[in-house]
């Protein structure tokens, strides 16, 4: 999808891991998580809603486009903000994980 075919605007709902700092899954539907795949659950753990807020191509995210997000809602249902450092497992140690889309 190019960025010419995203919407102007919608709506992205964002929940904060418990378990991990810094990561954030954001939905295009509050509560909604059935195109999460589990895998991406599992390594994500118990969420909590953080906000809610208008996304647009012009907006400015802290770590990645606007589009990227708008775009990876669209296509997957879903975006995954990792934590600047990569992920650390309590059972893995390091886990170099730079997923958008699973």
């Amino acid at each position: 999808m190019s960025e010419t075919s995203l919407p102007s605007s919608m709506s992205c709902f964002v929940y904060r891991s418990t378990k991990n700092s810094e990561m954030y899954l954001y939905l295009p539907n509050k509560d909604q998580f059935d195109s999460v795949p589990a895998s991406l659950i599992k390594l994500v753990g118990e969420v909590e809603f953080s906000f809610e807020f208008q996304l647009n191509t012009e907006r400015k995210l802290l770590r990645y486009e606007a589009s990227e997000v708008m775009r990876n809602l669209l296509d997957n249902g879903f975006f995954l903000q990792m934590p600047p450092n990569g992920y650390r497992s309590e059972n893995s140690g390091e886990l170099e994980v730079n997923v958008h889309g699973f």
